[in-house]
C-alpha cells in the first residue's frame, strides 16, 4: 500500500500530514472493515490482532484491515484460547485474564487505535509511565484536563482550521 501502515505514518515525522477529516476517515475505513469481519462474514472472523500497524493506507489514505495470521472464525459463543494472540497494549482485559476471545476483543483494540489517532502516543509508551495508553487516557480525564493536552500541536492546528 502506498502510504504504509497507520502505525508508521504516526510515529514518523509524516504523522502531522493528518488532518482530523483524515484521521476520521481512517477510523470509518477500519470500522466497516472490522463491522463487515463480525457481522457479514459467516462464521463471524475475530481478527484478534487489530493495531495501527495491521491497518494499511492507499494512496488516498483510505484504509484497509490486514494481516489476518490470528485471525480467528468463531460461532455464536465466546471461544476459548490456549494462547493470548494480539500485540501488548492492544490486548482486551478480559481476554487476557479469560482466554475467552470474541468480537468485543477486537472492538477494545480498534479503541486503542483510536487513541493513537487522537493522541499520536504509542498504546505503550517510556513517556506514559506505569501506564498504558488507555489507562494514561482515563487518568487525564479523571483530572479534566483538556484534550489539548494530550493531543500533538501540529494536529490541534489542524483541528481549528
Amino acid at each position: 500500500m502506498p502510504n504504509g501502515s497507520l502505525g508508521d505514518l504516526l510515529q514518523s515525522s509524516k504523522g502531522g500530514i493528518l488532518d482530523w477529516p483524515t484521521r476520521y476517515r481512517i477510523a470509518v475505513d477500519a470500522a466497516e472493515g472490522l463491522s463487515y469481519l463480525h457481522h457479514d462474514c459467516v462464521p463471524a472472523i475475530v481478527h484478534r490482532d487489530v493495531k495501527s500497524n495491521n491497518i494499511l493506507l492507499d494512496g488516498e489514505f483510505r484504509a484497509k484491515v490486514a494481516d489476518f495470521g490470528v485471525a480467528k472464525v468463531i460461532g455464536k459463543g465466546p471461544d476459548s484460547m490456549s494462547v493470548i494472540a494480539g500485540s501488548c497494549g492492544y490486548i482486551a482485559p478480559e481476554y487476557a485474564y479469560t482466554l475467552r476471545v470474541n468480537e468485543k476483543s477486537d472492538i477494545y483494540s480498534f479503541g486503542v487505535v483510536i487513541l493513537e489517532l487522537i493522541t499520536g502516543k504509542l498504546p505503550v509508551d517510556a513517556e506514559l509511565g506505569e501506564k498504558d495508553l488507555v489507562k494514561w487516557v482515563c487518568a487525564t480525564m479523571e483530572h479534566k484536563e483538556s484534550i489539548n493536552s494530550w493531543t500533538p500541536s501540529s494536529i490541534c492546528v489542524s483541528r481549528r482550521r
